[in-house]
């Protein structure tokens, strides 16, 4: 807990005394003697004033840690090599980049070299086969064409034969009906020639038409044969269409199987080999060790010609984004936030003072069950204190001390808190010292409300109160206008005067 620190300030007790003793004399003694005494004793019954100013206030937390990179970075590796080259040690700054050491990569060169020309050769064959399958898949592709175009043109045919067959049983009917037709014309010219007595027509008409009657036999003949082969031809029709649905299902799967061929070629591959050729390129590029980011090396784990027995090879800190990581005590710990503003100051740089920010609280209470008996350091709760400036000139690893700001006002009226009365019923009030025109001291209390509470002086303010006014600065119980025990004493020597208590 913030602990106020008792200063005495502004003591205006200045009571000189100057004395000669120019003679030689054990009255004279005797007497210098008596009045140094009454004066001694009247000096230790006054009381201590301070002059009311406006300050800056500021409540704060001082605390102290060791200033550490605020980025902190492990270079490891997890090549099985000797060290062929190390280019840093520790101390050295490096650059984001820059090799830091370096493996030896022949075993690992040796191997990918081997492995990627088995791999190459397997790619030529595989790419051959690739070709050949291609070409296998397309030749299946025209053979389809062809032979579907051909099994269409059995269709065609056994089409166009039917058709044939319908267009010729159509002219046989058209024959048979114009038959009919003469047939039918010839009987009824037979008819009229008879009931005409016209026997000449009537044989001559007969004739005709009994050879129209034998012509439509002969075609009624010929059209019961050509619809008796119309079941043949439809026949033939179906077997050339199955014919080519045949040969498009063969085609098709002839042409599916090559595809699938084509297909399984990304299955048949040996991933393995590449994926343990893809293994030895990293692990050849691992062999160079490059700094992640820039920043100073801190520590050395590798030596060249070893082979490293942790995965850690060295660590990188940022000299430039420093952090102090601080204890901090149950009482304050609710106080502090992050974002605080923040003064930090280091044994090797002194007086000087560096702004810094509160960037992280551990509100997580962490016991310490490393420290040993006696020790300070026993756990509790921790925040980290940033240095703002990135060329701070602090060196990681210096001892500092940290004052966090949890507030400040500025140029406001301030007295030191012990001078504050606080009255049975809460208020509050200090006593002004005002001086008399016969040299004495009397009381004047005035009326005061407190605001920010710093290490040792309050906000104040008052309608009573101004700027330049001499206060009590233990209060005490003194009531308005009794006389102060403050004095003043003046002795003169060589017509030089004394100075006043107050002043």
């Amino acid at each position: 807990m913030e602990q106020k620190k008792k200063k005495k300030k502004g003591i205006v007790i200045a009571v000189i005394i100057i004395v000669l003793l120019a003679g030689i004399g054990v009255g004279v003694t005797s007497c210098m003697r008596s009045v140094s005494s009454s004066l001694e004793n009247m000096a230790n019954s006054t009381i201590e004033t301070v002059e009311v100013e406006r300050r800056d206030v500021s409540k704060d937390i001082n605390v102290s840690g060791t200033v550490e990179s605020e980025s902190l970075v492990k270079v490891t590796s997890t090549v099985s090599a000797k060290v062929k080259t190390l280019k840093v040690e520790v101390g050295s700054e490096v650059k984001q980049g820059d090799i830091l050491c370096e493996f030896d990569s022949s075993d690992f060169q040796q191997q990918y070299d081997s492995l990627s020309k088995n791999i190459q050769n397997s790619e030529s064959l595989k790419g051959n086969n690739h070709k050949t399958n291609e070409r296998n898949l397309e030749n299946a592709k025209t053979d389809k064409e062809a032979n579907l175009a051909q099994a269409q043109r059995a269709i065609d045919d056994a089409i166009a034969n039917r058709d044939k067959a319908y267009q010729k049983e159509n002219d046989l009917v058209n024959k048979y009906n114009n038959y009919l037709s003469q047939k039918n014309d010839y009987t009824n010219k037979m008819d009229d020639a008879q009931n005409r007595g016209d026997l000449e027509a009537y044989n001559e008409y007969y004739q005709k038409q009994q050879q129209a009657e034998s012509m439509m036999q002969s075609l009624d003949s010929q059209i019961d044969s050509i619809r008796d082969s119309f079941s043949s031809y439809e026949s033939a029709i179906q077997s050339a269409r199955d014919a080519y649905a045949s040969t498009e299902r063969s085609a098709n799967a002839t042409i599916q199987s090559y595809q699938d061929i084509l297909d399984n070629e990304q299955y048949n591959s040996d991933s393995s080999s590449q994926e343990q050729l893809d293994k030895l390129a990293e692990q050849i590029a691992n062999c160079t060790v490059k700094a992640p980011k820039s920043g100073i090396i801190t520590s050395l784990n590798v030596a060249e010609g070893s082979i490293p027995t942790t995965d850690a090879l060295m660590t990188i800190e940022d000299k430039d984004a420093l952090k102090i990581t601080v204890q901090i005590a149950e009482s304050d710990i609710l106080k502090v936030q992050e974002g605080l503003p923040a003064v930090v100051k280091t044994t090797a740089t002194g007086d000087k003072e560096f702004p810094a920010t509160v960037s992280r609280v551990v509100n997580i209470y962490k016991s310490n069950s490393s420290a040993q008996m006696g020790s300070e350091s026993s756990g509790g709760y921790s925040a980290e204190i940033t240095i703002d400036e990135k060329d701070s000139g602090l060196l990681i690893g210096m001892n500092a001390k940290v004052r966090i700001i949890l507030g400040e006002k500025k140029d406001v009226l301030a007295v030191p808190y012990e001078s504050i009365v606080e009255d049975e019923d809460g208020s509050k009030h200090v006593i002004i010292a005002e001086k008399q025109s016969d040299g004495t001291y009397h009381a004047k209390l005035a009326k005061v409300e407190t605001g920010m509470e710093g290490s040792y002086y309050t906000e104040v303010t008052s309608a009573e109160l101004k700027e330049g006014d001499r206060i009590v600065m233990s209060g005490g119980d003194y009531k308005d206008g009794e006389v102060l025990p403050i004095f003043e004493f003046n002795t003169a020597l060589n017509g030089e005067g004394g100075a006043s208590n107050n002043e």
